[in-house]
């Protein structure tokens, strides 16, 4: 009995010497790893502050900043090692800000690939500073500079016009300024036809002069409202009926998109439209996100229909996978009033029954081709959605459809006085709509319905024979439609 005690006290007594040694010797190593991760979260922090300040100078970018490459510090568990490595860390960084502090000042001056203005310069102050740039602006003419703009909108800075270098040297060192660059000459680019444009036929109607610069026509957008101030589209009056408005100014896009396929001026610069200076209707029915209420939508269409008068047609770039007879209805009454209604077939690549309003009868429903090149017979390069001269693989089909138009990379009008290039039966139906007026601005009396059927009639089908320019047909595997064509009376 007593013998078995002295076994067990012998071996509680091995235990605990046993623990005793291995907790000692895991807290001595669990001590040395955290010393040393703490050693090297201490280096590289200070190379990240370190190289974030020669980010500021040198306006590198943070991409080109190495954390655990081989300059970076290594932890050892001895203070001395860690002093040593912060050392040589902090003398390379202090030597590169010292070369970077030397030619500072002349590396705010930017270098420019172009032509440009002997001794002129604009000159960019940095965000956030409080001196005006008129102010800062004096200094440089008090050197014996010329001011011709200073900015307070866009950018805030001056354009200067100067000889003496050390003028140029003495802006170049002021704390305010960000950057100097050289002015430069700019050349308006020449007006651009989208292949859109030239595969409908539209280029034959303007170049060879017989057809009217400003086509006759009064033309309502009914969409997000169009850019009043852009230089290509003459909007001749504006309504909103979106909540939360008071004009129909476009701050979203899509409506002045489709006004320029629509009417941009024929002006030699930017793009041309369908029927080029026509009278736009700016009618608002989508907000900023390009949403609204059928309500709105309907009234827009009693706006139309209350101006038949003076409105030949009306674009509607917008649908929903629904019915609505409320919808149809107006349409219809707005079209038995005299204006011809053109609506995308929308993007959603089934058939255009399912959605409205491009299955109304009453309506031309326009689904979207893919163009690369202008022309027929399918030559041109591969488009984001689709073959050279082939339906849009976004575009509804079928029945419903009453023609295609091109609706791939179509350049256009944009907010801001600018242009982009877009995609969707959204641009397809602009053509349409652009055809439309023009077919009526030659034929006053004409009525939708046979608006309608001149446009059908007269686009490229099955048989049309591909003359290696705009006329012919294209690869449509959900139907038989025609395709656009202009060119056959736009200049008759």
């Amino acid at each position: 009995m007593g013998d078995s005690i002295t076994v067990v006290l012998v071996s509680a007594l091995f235990i605990l010497i046993t623990s005793y040694i291995v907790s000692t010797a895991f807290y001595n190593v669990l001590n040395f790893e955290v010393q040393a991760k703490k050693h090297s979260r201490t280096a590289n922090n200070n190379i990240v502050s370190s190289n974030k300040k020669e980010n500021v100078q040198t306006g590198a970018s943070p991409s080109n900043i190495t954390i655990g490459g081989e300059n970076s510090f290594v932890a050892t568990n001895t203070t001395q090692g860690s002093s040593i490595s912060h050392s040589i860390s902090n003398l390379k960084s202090a030597e590169k800000l010292a070369n970077q502090e030397k030619h500072f000042a002349q590396s705010k001056l930017r270098q420019v690939l172009a032509e440009t203005i002997p001794h002129q310069y604009i000159v960019v102050l940095k965000n956030g500073v409080t001196e005006s740039a008129q102010s800062i602006a004096q200094q440089a003419i008090s050197g014996g500079g010329i001011v011709p703009f200073v900015y307070n909108n866009a950018i805030k800075g001056f354009a200067i016009k100067i000889a003496n270098k050390l003028v140029l040297n003495s802006i170049l060192s002021n704390p305010s300024v960000d950057f100097v660059e050289p002015d430069i000459k700019v050349q308006a680019f020449s007006q651009v036809a989208s292949t859109g444009y030239s595969r409908v036929g539209g280029p034959l109607s303007i170049i060879n002069g017989s057809h009217p610069r400003v086509v006759n026509a009064g033309i309502a957008i009914i969409d997000t409202g169009i850019d009043f101030t852009h230089p290509e589209l003459n909007v001749y009056k504006q309504v909103s009926f979106v909540p939360g408005t008071s004009a129909a100014n476009d701050d979203n896009g899509h409506g002045t998109a489709v006004a320029g396929i629509v009417a941009a001026e024929d002006n030699s610069v930017g793009v041309v439209g369908i029927a080029p200076g026509a009278r736009l209707w700016a009618i608002k029915v989508l907000d900023r996100s390009g949403s609204g209420s059928m309500s709105s939508i309907i009234e827009g269409i009693d706006y139309v229909t209350q101006n038949a008068g003076q409105i030949d047609a009306a674009n509607l770039s917008f649908g929903c996978k629904c019915t609505s007879f409320a919808l149809d209805t107006a349409i219809n009454n707005s079209v038995a009033a005299g204006v011809t209604f053109v609506v995308a077939a929308g993007n959603a690549g089934e058939d255009a029954s399912l959605w409205s309003p491009a299955s109304n009868p009453n309506v031309i429903s326009v689904a979207a081709m893919a163009d690369s090149d202008g022309k027929c017979g399918g030559l041109g390069p591969q488009t984001p959605y689709g073959p050279d001269d082939s339906l849009a693989s976004f575009s509804n089909y079928g029945s419903k459809v009453t023609i295609a138009a091109p609706g791939v990379n179509i350049h256009t009008t944009y907010l801001g006085s600018s242009y982009a290039t877009l995609s969707g039966t959204s641009v397809a139906a602009p053509f349409v709509t652009g055809a439309a007026a023009l077919y009526h601005s030659l034929h006053p009396t004409a009525s939708p319905a046979q608006v309608r059927d001149a446009l059908v009639s007269l686009g490229s089908t099955a048989t049309t024979a591909c003359n290696g320019g705009g006329p012919g047909y294209f690869n449509n595997p959900h139907g038989n439609e025609p395709l656009l064509y202009i060119g056959s009376f736009a200049h008759g």
